[in-house]
């Protein structure tokens, strides 16, 4: 199978070059012809202009040697971008898989376009083979943009460690995204006074690029600036050792796909705090693999941080959480569904 894929740099902070990443670590490249191509690099709208360019050059060169176009795919500017490579993969007469990683695209979609760019979004759609949703929930709401059977739910998955926890002493939490209202961090923040007035012993770790000043402000504003350690966009053997130093991980999204962070704290076992936004509820089930709480309800946010640190349980709970991922979004298993769908398409 002839695979050509497009999407952000695999350098690129987020959740899609994570996914694209996860795929390069567990072989999908030596299971079949795969080849990459970025669209998106860090920069200045010039640069990224130049490289959208360079990028195109490129696809235009090689699309004729594959069978299938699988383009990761978000909103605003990417949506944009990646639809001049489905136009001309569709002109070309490819199979063309869309895989759709925008948390915010409802939001994209619903609001900030009018009814000329609502139309071409559907068009784009239309012109895709397969359409891939992160859950159940974003599989209802695209199937308003295009046909809900080209869809199909293909969950994000994540490596097992060679990893088990077994201290659940620590009192360490860890928030790992980029900073800003979508994931949630001002509602942390907010609530930090509060638990260390419960559990002294407390540290919060975030990982992340974005509204690092505005949090650092916050911070100091409230006193809690030695509570808290900011590390920056953290990736590799730092990620991996800041998420065995942590029993507990906290995400209190408003918006969500399906969050990588997410899944590979699970994967090590953490006691993990979310909210039920995106796929989310599919992969959390209250107080037994996590804890799952309502989006912007700082009451519940304060308690299940608090029960997370203090509860007997919290080693079951995640210990469960490691189960969960290794039942039903262990990378290869997603590997398996992925190549099934690719061969799907070719016998069409």
């Amino acid at each position: 199978m002839m695979v050509l894929m497009i999407g952000v740099e695999r350098g690129v902070p987020g959740g899609m070059s994570t996914v694209v990443n996860e795929y390069y670590e567990a072989g999908l490249d030596k299971k079949i012809d795969l080849k990459y191509i970025p669209t998106m690099r860090e920069g200045r709208k010039l640069k990224k202009l130049f490289i959208a360019m360079k990028a195109m050059i490129k696809f235009w060169f090689c699309v004729k040697k594959y069978e299938i176009v699988h383009v990761h795919m978000s909103s605003r500017a990417s949506f944009y971008r990646k639809s001049q490579f489905i136009k001309v993969a569709h002109k070309r007469k490819k199979k063309i898989v869309i895989h759709m990683h925008g948390s915010e695209f409802d939001v994209f979609y619903d609001q900030e376009c009018n009814d000329k760019q609502k139309k071409k979004v559907r068009d784009i759609f239309a012109l895709a083979d397969v359409v891939i949703a992160l859950s159940e929930e974003w599989k209802e709401y695209l199937g308003r943009l295009c046909s809900m059977d080209k869809i199909i739910v293909l969950y994000n998955a994540v490596k097992i460690p060679d990893y088990v926890k077994k201290d659940y002493s620590d009192y360490n939490i860890l928030f790992l995204g980029r900073l800003g209202k979508r994931k949630g961090i001002y509602d942390l923040l907010d609530v930090i006074p509060e638990i260390i007035k419960s559990v002294p012993d407390v540290h919060f770790y975030i990982g992340g690029d974005g509204e690092v000043a505005e949090c650092k402000a916050i911070c100091l504003q409230n006193g809690i600036q030695d509570y808290v350690t900011f590390l920056g966009w953290i990736t590799g053997d730092k990620k991996e050792n800041l998420l065995k130093k942590c029993s507990v991980f906290v995400l209190p999204s408003y918006h969500e796909g399906m969050p990588m962070a997410l899944l590979e704290a699970m994967s090590y076992g953490e006691v993990v705090i979310s909210t039920q936004v995106g796929g989310i509820p599919k992969v959390l089930t209250d107080n037994v693999n996590g804890y799952l709480i309502k989006a912007g309800d700082l009451q519940a946010l304060r308690e299940s941080l608090v029960a997370a640190l203090s509860q007997n349980n919290r080693r079951e709970i995640g210990e469960n959480a490691l189960k969960t991922i290794k039942d039903r979004f262990s990378i290869e298993k997603n590997i398996e569904n992925l190549e099934a769908l690719y061969r799907h398409l070719l016998e069409q």
